[in-house]
């Protein structure tokens, strides 16, 4: 399955992580650091997301650098019709309620509570069952 990854760069290291092992699930994982200086941001995202099966979106802290990205980057995965995840790299319960209205219901994994692989299992499971 193709999947595309969303973060802020303060969650690199968690989102990396992740999409490490993910892709030893045998999935392909994409993010807009794979876009190209000289493409055009809004099309070359488009191409991506497109070329993509659902999206994960690893749910910045309040006020991270450049968070409005993520949460732009999931509307547009929406907007295409994409199944969308989010995931909190970590615990702490009250941040749910801190969610843009349009990711309400969407499924939320903690990522703080698990061990990473199955944090990365439990993410597949659940796309692939979508």
């Amino acid at each position: 399955m193709d999947l595309f990854i969303s973060y802020s760069k303060a969650d690199r290291p968690f989102a990396e992580r992740l999409r490490k092992d993910i892709e030893a699930l045998g999935n392909n994982v994409f993010t807009d650091a794979e876009i190209s200086s000289g493409e055009a941001w809004d099309h070359a995202l488009r191409k991506a997301l497109e070329a993509t099966h659902a999206f994960i979106l690893v749910v910045p802290e309040p006020g991270a650098r450049n968070s409005n990205n993520a949460f732009f980057e999931a509307g547009a995965a929406r907007a295409l019709g994409k199944r969308v995840v989010a995931v909190l790299p970590v615990s702490d319960e009250s941040r749910i309620g801190e969610l843009r209205s349009d990711l309400f219901g969407q499924q939320v994994f903690d990522g703080s509570k698990a061990h990473p692989q199955s944090l990365a299992n439990s993410i597949v499971t659940a796309l692939n069952a979508a």
